[in-house]
């Protein structure tokens, strides 16, 4: 044990002590723990053994089942001390310390060892006095032991056991480390961290300056190079109509939003978990083998000033093999802090449409895709129609996907439209969507092939994406994203221009021609100008009885060139579809095709 080494040197220098002819001052020994003998009866609590100091106490359990044995010690000390409680192991026997407060109320319990091996508790905060109780699990088993109780000064920074629950949690500043350890199967440490209170004067959307859109309406345009996938920040947010811009459904306060780092710890899959005042769950997350998992953008609303953040071990292995590690001899750090993305972070956690993030009309978010498996839904609430681009930057060895979802009918999530054009560090990004009320986007890391499987393989919890949504009115000279089926074709009347793109990969777009008020046959002609890398194709069917019929085609494949069709049309439902004529699957974010429907030759 370590005093022994102590002792040793202590020794030799006291035997040296006039070496060279001159008298030489001799150190005080370290004798190391005082050697104790257990003394029976002491197996209640008014019997307790005394401890007052760093001490090794000879013991035994007896085996005799009908008169079970326990041996009580209490522990004291003037001042505040941290107390490292070693039992040995007994043959046969599964050993259990018990730990009880002054008034006999039970701390703590540690049996995670098993038959034959010693516990260790390594780190009890002794104010006062405690009892410490030495058992076996079953009747009719015992053997000698040793209870070794070393005693040290608190350290700064480490965590005061017992912190098992909300009344005990450890004060944490945020951006000061913590340690501790994760000594048996069943700790678990609570740390509570006050948040700062909001600034006086803070816009109702941070990030925004207010008067920038008529009418008193905000907007946020992010910085140089990260609005959007081609590197430019576009002026979309311009061409809101001033209706359009006051009307948006303001999203509910910002929240303020935390990281969350906790270090590996060897044998563990740490486990850390994030709670409101009242203790009501906000984030749960489970780290992998020896791995410290890293919680980003950890949403906290605007009116808790407290935060609970609590570290365990996650079980692992199924049945009678399941587990819960835990590590004695090696402490783990934890530190809290806040986003630097302040209010525009994504909050955490947002993994379903019920929690999905607010996004700030003609503003931007920052998120994290950590771990592998993460999810980030986000809603723009808007007050009468508008078109929404939803831009989603690069990220470092991450290939990442959007989509525009909605509730399914009776429960679920269904993707009707997606974007993932780009590989990994590439930006994607979704046109023109059509949203009155509510929009939901996803965010998520995208599939890729591993040993034959089909797997979320991505994560970068150190650099964020960014969402940027910019709105433009809905006047009728845009297309509606989603209108790939008949169903939810764009409105098109004659004499009207209208632009869209084709975008993502294999993208369709249907527009509807009315002509049923007409009362004989209408010439049309319809024109379609392309646009470049994609060789856009015209087709127009014609809608009876819920059954579409191809009349007519122009799809000479000529790059940018325009394609025109002339037809001859009874009254009825016209459907024109605009795509890629090719096999190539290209699509441009960028370029808009313009389609003009007009009467005559």
């Amino acid at each position: 044990m370590r005093w022994v080494g102590v002792a040793l040197v202590a020794a030799a220098f006291a035997g040296c002590a006039n070496c060279n002819g001159e008298k030489a001052e001799v150190m005080p020994v370290d004798a190391g723990p005082q050697q104790l003998a257990e003394t029976e009866p002491n197996d209640r609590p008014d019997q307790a053994l005394p401890v007052s100091a760093s001490a090794i106490v000879t013991a035994s359990l007896s085996a005799d089942p009908s008169h079970p044995d326990e041996d009580w010690y209490v522990v004291t000390a003037p001042t505040p001390q941290q107390v490292d409680l070693a039992l040995s192991g007994i043959a046969g026997t599964d050993v259990t310390i018990s730990v009880l407060d002054q008034d006999r109320n039970r701390v703590l319990t540690v049996n995670s060892e098993g038959e034959g091996k010693g516990e260790r508790f390594p780190n009890l905060s002794l104010s006062r006095k405690l009892f410490v109780r030495v058992s076996a699990a079953k009747k009719g088993s015992g053997g000698a032991y040793t209870l070794t109780v070393l005693f040290s000064e608190p350290v700064s920074g480490f965590e005061r056991e017992p912190n098992d629950r909300s009344a005990d949690a450890n004060p944490l500043s945020l951006g000061d480390p913590a340690q501790g350890f994760l000594a048996h199967a069943a700790d678990q440490d609570w740390y509570v961290v006050s948040l700062p209170a909001p600034t006086p004067g803070v816009p109702a959307l941070p990030g925004t300056s207010p008067g920038s859109l008529p009418g008193g309406g905000q907007t946020a345009t992010p910085p140089s190079g990260a609005g959007t996938p081609s590197g430019r920040a576009e002026e979309i947010g311009s061409a809101v109509a001033p209706s359009a811009a006051t009307d948006v459904a303001q999203p509910e306060p910002p929240s303020a939003a935390l990281r969350i780092d906790l270090t590996p710890l060897r044998g563990v899959r740490l486990n850390a978990s994030v709670l409101s005042a009242s203790q009501a769950p906000l984030l749960e997350v489970r780290g992998k083998d020896d791995e410290g998992p890293t919680l980003r953008n950890v949403g906290v609303r605007a009116s808790d000033r407290t935060v609970f953040v609590v570290v365990k071990s996650a079980w692992i292995g199924t049945g009678k093999d399941a587990r819960r590690g835990f590590n004695a001899e090696v402490p783990y750090s934890l530190t809290v802090s806040l986003e630097p993305a302040g209010a525009n972070a994504e909050l955490e956690p947002n993994d379903d449409l019920a929690r999905a993030t607010a996004l700030l009309p003609n503003g931007y978010r920052e998120g994290f895709i950590s771990p592998k498996s993460d999810q980030d839904y986000f809603v723009l609430r808007t007050a009468q129609p508008v078109l929404a681009r939803f831009q989603l930057s690069g990220v470092e060895r991450m290939d990442l996907a959007l989509e525009l979802v909605r509730p399914k009918p009776g429960g679920g999530v269904e993707t009707v439209l997606r974007a993932n054009d780009g590989e990994i560090k590439e930006p994607e990004q979704l046109n023109n969507v059509a949203c009155a009320g509510e929009c939901y986007v996803k965010v998520e890391g995208g599939v890729r092939r591993i040993n034959g499987k089909s797997v979320r393989d991505f994560e970068n919890a150190e650099q964020p994406y960014r969402l940027h949504v910019a709105l433009i009115a809905d006047t009728g000279a845009e297309e509606r994203e989603p209108n790939s089926t008949p169903e939810t074709a764009t409105p098109l009347a004659l004499g009207q221009s209208v632009r869209g793109t084709i975008h993502p990969k294999k993208d369709v777009d249907y527009y509807r021609l009315d002509l049923s008020a007409q009362p004989v046959r209408t010439a049309i002609r319809a024109t379609l100008l392309g646009v470049l890398k994609v060789d856009v194709g015209l087709y127009l069917h014609h809608l009876e009885g819920g059954t579409l019929t191809l009349v007519q085609t122009a799809d000479r494949a000529k790059g940018d060139q325009p394609e025109i069709i002339r037809y001859s049309a009874e009254p009825g439902v016209y459907l024109l579809e605009v795509r890629d004529s090719t096999k190539r699957n290209e699509s441009n974010f960028l370029d808009r095709y313009q389609l003009t429907v007009q009467e005559g030759e």
